[in-house]
């Protein structure tokens, strides 16, 4: 019984562990569907025990008073969960619940038959001469066969159905579910995270289906279990039925005890692991900023802190786990002492039982106490069933809201006019519109503009003005708050959505692709193109050559978002998805923002010829690429302020010419200079620009003979231990109490017969005092129980927490202090290290605390068992341990059963998963080519095996559990005859004084007529005593090695994830952070010079990008670097900041090799602005403080003036500490670039480096970011990195750089002067 109650407290933590908690926020419950009636109040039980509930802990909660708890979250009635059934699964539920109901009366019904078969054994029955007592035991025996085959019919039935029916519905919710995200309008996806719900197609489908499958049977099981054990309860004897269910309600109370105190604790400890997992995520996505800014130790003694508050609730939940633990059990062999006791009085005093009709007896004692406290269990056993249905219809109300919820713009609706005709004539007319995100920002009031048929139109201005609002309106991703917008005429709220978006084409300044092949990316813009089509698209977009120098040419995976392509080659692949839609209406937002200067050229020519005869949009900032636009509207704060052709704009000398001559100011004098260069010669496109993708190809082969691919050794368990040899006593402590806790279930055996012993004593007196005292012994086994397993409970915890505190800490420290070429090999990427982080520990945590006290507790007890057994009858031990084998299968079946077989199937969903995540990723992409249908096709797709997967296992799961069910039952039978047998041969011998005393012709040989009738008497109950002695001590054995059998499988995956962590823990990091050697000069002058660098990345060691490069860049001077893309230029820099090392050659730092100089010291030197600056969450005042942790208040302001930043972070009305939303949505492009360049500045570097730091501005805040960084140029060393070569012709120095060398060098003058390369550069963006 000791095992369903550790069974329970394990479901307890298996139910609140589930991974998908640690990615789950609360969020607000909007307006749904649902009516008011339909919503009802959780208990606060289930509110905490509900998955969706969890709610961050404050880090400074330690310091402040305890939050009241939060409302109770609305749920669903419990029978509107099956409105995904249909006529066939309600018979399958209805079938499965009738043989649930009869499975669980099946153990009720045994104490029956054990009370039966004690009546067999009474001495009472020796008194009729032709008793034959194998006649009955064989009788009474069958009883079990009976049961037996039953119990497998039911178990069947039960299992079986009920986990095919929760899995039929559960896939139809999932694919509702995903379609009615599907459905809803681009304003709700900005106002809701896109990993929540992606984490929730899978997490709150899960628990729905826990409330509607295998558990809704489980539940019904134990519950007809606690029904049929009081109802027999009473039938064989009201008054001991009544006084134990007068106490069981305390092991109700201490059962809920436990459970709230667990699910509490372990949602809390959730809680603030999901910080720390959150910091770990976020810091390793982001390692090279992390580096840049040398921010490891900040952010390992970070995340350490984090799990110190883990640590804290988790040592508070092993501390009342322990208590709740020790109730329980107390409380358990305190009934059993109490029921025994009064049994035993019931009996001696003669009391009529009415039911009977007769006196008392020990068959109707034991037939009680087995039947009411099997019971009693059973609806502990059912009652931890409650949160999963409460967490099923908490999660079914978030999944309602969806699915009942009317999107405002519904793809998947065929209302609305069919206008195929599309002329392009588009007029904007008195639009208003905010964000749903953010309402009180106004974006257009009264915007009004007007496009006709075949017009090429640009919208240029600031950063945030309106201009791809404007867009985004038009494809209907928002309709306007007021005003309307006209499509031929015609209001496009009329047209269906879908056959508006169809002749719209969309390019976007960060195109999507999705993890599938090229071929199958570019059929999106047309899903019945033909290759032929496809391969002219591409020839168009200049994309053909490229793919066709790929392994897989067409078939090459993208990988995940396109990380297998460079910019470029996404942006290309982009442009040719849309150009294959063939739309009347064409939209370039930046369309060739991602391309070099050569590219872009190429690229802009396939776009003219596109835009003939279409209507286009286009956005640029770039105002050279939209001079021949037909209108030019310039958008300023939600107007447009200017609007004529390019001669027009200028001759009005207003906003546009500005813009236009600020960005061709520089451009004069290089005009002059061009007098001489010729037409630029058009290269075909260099291996350089498509050796990313090559190189990835490269990676494969790479892989495979990798050393680190072999496997690897298992790492020693004892060093595991090693980690926890400090608490030691802890240990010493929890391993004394598991031994107690052990051998507690065989003593109840020993106790247990020779209660029945007692029962069957003829003399009165005798019964009275063998039943108090084996009262007293109960007693005191409930209070060594309870005091064992709250020593073992806590102990174990504690030693289980601070081990995940140590591994986690150890792990992250590793992992953080890597070099960057680990991160960028395939088997470090971050969602496999944040995975493990957590999941491999939490493993090897479990073995070392709960689980390996439960391993050590069932060795105790099956060593205590099998002494008694072969000291109390070795023939009928050996019978019963044959049947050991079956015995252990059937108890972990049993615990399979508990803790439920559907969690086999989770993995099944992965790439469902991966489906939704992509598709609500990139759902602008998916709703503008109107692939919801094929996305959704997808989705269904992958839901045919999980369903196939789930028939088989539903079957073998049903088998398996009624094998094991009707096993027990069929040795119940053969250990009763067997041991029948045995007793009637004679061979078990009552005590010679037994028989002295009782077995006298004084007394006529006790009543039983003569003296060898009485012997037998005697034998035959001492022989039961011994019998059942054996019976209870193999049942415990046997069960305790089939529970930790359960356990193997964890044992492996445990030794598995030791091997994982340490293989990171024992990692060398090449380029260590947290060292402290190195010089430290006194003084930095700003010289750098690459000599002789040969260098391959870790992750592309075939591909070479330098082979001898020489650079010298002399102190205080800008230095450019320029060329095609993939030529190395973001190498040098990645070198100079020691992401790697060179593989020959040295960088040299005013004479010293950057190697022999502190890391920390040469990167707090060193100021570095990508082209994709990444800011981490939190507020903008913490993401400019991270260049400068103890900056103050006055340097971080100071910092965003120099940036341009200070005036927009004001308007905000949260100002400096405005928090950064769900992938930066509350920044454009250019404000986040900004803010990046105000964190670069405020550590005051010596040496600035700029990777396209000024590529996301606009032309009025690149001005003015570019005079700041001019000025923050001054007296340092400054390596600039541009395809914008404007911003760099004032450099001291620019080199070429092409295909790994430096082709050219010199300044502006010298190098067109050469009428090479750079001035073919030059003359392209003239």
């Amino acid at each position: 019984m000791d095992e369903n109650i550790n069974n329970i407290s394990q479901e307890i933590d298996s139910r609140v562990y589930q991974p998908e908690i640690e990615k789950r926020d609360t969020t607000e419950i909007e307006t749904t569907g649902l009516k008011p009636k339909d919503l009802e109040s959780s208990s606060s039980f289930a509110n905490t025990t509900s998955a969706t509930t969890a709610e961050p802990i404050q880090e400074d909660r330690m310091k402040k008073k305890k939050k009241p708890d939060p409302p109770a979250l609305p749920i669903i009635p419990y029978y509107k969960m099956f409105r995904f059934s249909s006529k066939f699964d309600y018979l399958l539920m209805f079938v499965g619940s009738f043989c649930a109901i009869a499975n669980g009366a099946t153990m009720p019904a045994i104490s029956i038959a054990f009370g039966r078969l004690l009546n067999v054994f009474s001495p009472d029955n020796f008194k009729d001469p032709n008793y034959d007592l194998m006649d009955q035991v064989t009788k009474n025996a069958l009883i079990f066969v009976y049961i037996g085959i039953g119990a497998f019919v039911c178990s069947y039935f039960e299992v079986a159905f009920w986990m095919l029916t929760g899995e039929r519905q559960a896939i139809r919710c999932r694919k509702e579910y995903f379609k009615a995200i599907l459905r809803q309008e681009i304003g709700w996806y900005d106002i809701t995270k896109s990993s929540e719900l992606s984490s929730r197609i899978s997490s709150d489908t899960l628990l729905f289906q826990e409330a509607i499958g295998e558990k809704v049977g489980n539940f019904l099981h134990h519950g007809s279990t606690f029904i049929a054990g009081f109802v027999i309860g009473f039938i064989y004897g009201w008054q001991l039925t009544l006084v134990i269910a007068a106490v069981t309600p305390l092991i109700s109370a201490a059962g809920a005890f436990l459970t709230k105190m667990m699910i509490g604790y372990t949602m809390e400890g959730l809680a603030s692991y999901a910080k720390a997992s959150a910091v770990a995520e976020e810091k390793i996505g982001s390692i090279r900023t992390v580096a840049t800014f040398s921010g490891e130790r900040y952010e390992a003694n970070r995340y350490s802190e984090l799990l110190k508050e883990a640590l804290l609730v988790g040592k508070k939940k092993g501390l009342m786990g322990g208590i709740g633990m020790g109730l329980v059990f107390f409380v358990l062999f305190g009934i059993y002492s109490l029921s025994f006791w009064y049994g035993g009085k019931l009996i001696v005093d003669k009391h009529w039982n009415p039911v009977p009709g007769r006196n008392w007896n020990g068959g109707d004692v034991l037939t009680v106490i087995f039947s009411v406290i099997t019971g009693a269990m059973a609806l502990g056993q059912a009652s931890p069933h409650l949160a999963s249905f409460a967490s099923g219809r908490g999660a079914a109300f978030k999944i309602y809201q969806v699915i009942n919820r009317k999107s405002n713009i519904d793809p998947f609706s065929t209302e609305g006019l069919l206008h195929n005709d599309v002329q392009g004539n588009i007029e904007y007319r008195n639009v208003s519109f905010a964000y749903p995100s953010r309402p009180d920002v106004q974006v257009f009031n009264n915007f009004n503009l007007s496009i006709k048929q075949g017009q090429t139109v640009a919208l240029v201005g600031d950063s945030g003005g309106g201009k791809s609002s404007a867009i985004a309106l038009l494809e209907r991703f928002y309709d306007p708050i007021g005003g309307e917008i006209l499509l031929d005429g015609i209001n496009i709220k009329d047209i269906n959505v879908n056959c508006l978006r169809s002749n719209i084409g969309l390019v976007s300044q960060e195109p999507v692709l999705f993890a599938t092949t090229i071929a199958d990316n570019i059929r999106y813009g047309d899903e019945n193109a033909t290759m032929d089509q496809i391969i002219e698209a591409c020839k168009v977009a200049n994309a053909h050559d490229f793919i066709s120098a790929l392994p897989e040419k067409y078939e090459t995976l993208v990988g995940e978002k396109g990380v297998q392509m460079s910019g470029g080659q996404k942006q290309r692949i982009a442009i040719a998805r849309a150009m294959i839609k063939n739309p009347r209406i064409l939209l370039l937002d930046e369309a060739t923002s991602a391309l070099d200067t050569e590219n872009e050229y190429l690229v802009q020519q396939a776009i003219d010829k596109l835009m003939k005869g279409r209507t286009t949009i286009v956005i640029a900032h770039r105002l050279s690429t939209i001079i021949n636009s037909d209108v030019i509207a310039v958008v300023k704060e939600g107007h447009i302020v200017e609007k004529g052709t390019h001669g027009e704009l200028l001759s009005l000398g207003g906003a546009y010419t500005e813009l236009f001559t600020r960005q061709q100011t520089e451009k004069k004098e290089v005009g002059n200079s061009e007098n001489k260069s010729t037409n630029p010669v058009i290269e075909s496109e260099s291996t350089s620009s498509i050796s990313p993708a090559v190189n990835n190809m490269e990676i494969v082969a790479d892989t495979v003979n990798n050393p680190a691919q072999k496997k690897e050794r298992s790492v020693p368990f004892s060093r595991v231990l090693k980690l926890s040899k400090p608490d030691w006593p802890f240990f010493v402590l929890g391993f004394i109490g598991s031994s107690i806790n052990g051998a507690c279930m065989p003593i109840f055996a020993i106790i247990f017969s020779e209660i029945l012993k007692v029962f069957q004593e003829t003399d009165q007196s005798e019964l009275s005092r063998g039943a108090r005292n084996m009262a007293l012994w109960f007693l005191l086994l409930a209070v060594v129980a309870g005091f064992a397993n709250f020593l073992s409970n806590y102990c174990f915890t504690y030693i289980g927490e601070k081990l995940t505190y140590n591994l986690r800490r150890l792990s992250f420290d590793s992992i953080i202090r890597q070099d960057i070429g680990w991160f960028d090999l395939p088997e470090n990427a971050t969602g496999k290290l944040t995975t493990n982080l957590a999941t491999d520990t939490t493993m090897v945590q479990s073995i070392t605390s709960q689980r390996l006290s439960l391993l050590i507790q069932n060795s105790v007890t099956v060593i205590v068992a099998l002494i008694i057994s072969f000291i109390a009858g070795w023939k009928l031990t050996l019978v019963v341990l044959a049947c050991v084998p079956l015995l252990a299968f059937a108890g972990k079946v049993q615990v399979g059963f508990i803790t439920g077989f559907t969690k086999k199937n989770k993995g099944a969903y992965g790439e469902c998963g991966q489906v939704a995540t992509e598709a609500i990723g990139g759902i602008r992409t998916v709703s503008s080519f109107t692939s919801e249908n094929r996305v959704l096709t997808k989705f269904s797709n992958n839901l045919i095996k999980p369903l196939q997967i789930s028939i088989k296992s539903s079957n073998i799961s049903g088998i398996s559990f009624g094998f094991s069910h009707a096993t027990l039952f069929f040795i119940y039978c053969l250990t009763y005859w067997y041991g029948g047998k045995l007793i009637s041969e004679g061979e078990w011998k009552a005590p010679r004084s037994t028989i002295e005393t009782y077995c006298i012709p004084a007394n006529n040989f006790n009543d039983f007529g003569d003296y060898d009738t009485c012997v037998k008497v005697y034998n035959t109950v001492q022989g039961y005593g011994s019998m059942m002695k054996i019976f209870f001590a193999v049942i415990m054995c046997a069960m305790g090695v089939g529970n930790s059998m359960s356990y193997a499988p964890d044992i492996a995956k445990a030794s598995q994830s030791a091997t994982s962590i340490f293989r990171i823990i024992d990692h060398e990091s090449k380029i260590d952070p947290f060292s402290n050697k190195g010089q430290t000069p006194n003084q930095l002058v700003g010289n750098i010079e690459f000599r002789n660098v040969s260098f391959r990345y870790p992750s592309r060691p075939n591909k070479v990008v330098f082979n001898g490069l020489n650079l010298s860049v002399p102190q205080g001077k800008k230095f450019a670097l320029v060329g095609d893309s993939g030529g190395g230029k973001s190498t040098v820099i990645s070198l100079l900041e020691r992401f790697y090392d060179p593989l020959e050659g040295s960088i040299t730092l005013d004479g010293i090799d950057i190697k022999d100089i502190n890391l920390n010291w040469l990167r707090s030197n060193l100021g570095l602005v990508n082209q994709e600056p990444f800011l981490f969450s939190g507020t903008i005042l913490d993401n400019i403080k991270y260049g400068k942790k103890d900056a103050t208040m006055e340097e971080v302001i100071e910092a965003a003036k120099t940036a341009n930043a200070h005036g927009f972070i004001s308007e905000f009305k949260d100002g400096y500490n405005t928090e950064l939303g769900d992938k930066f949505t509350h920044l454009s492009g250019g404000q986040k670039q900004r803010v990046a360049i105000a964190r670069a500045i405020i550590c005051n570097p010596k040496i600035l480096l700029l990777d396209e730091a000024t590529s996301a501005l606009d032309s009025v805040s690149e001005k003015a970011v570019q005079e700041a960084l001019d000025n923050a140029m001054k007296g340092r060393t400054t390596i600039v990195i541009a395809h914008r070569l404007s911003t760099i012709i004032d450099s001291d120095k620019i080199a070429v750089i092409k295909e790994g060398k430096v082709a050219e060098i010199g300044d502006h003058n010298s190098l067109l002067a050469q009428s090479s390369i750079y001035s073919q550069l030059i003359s392209r963006q003239i």
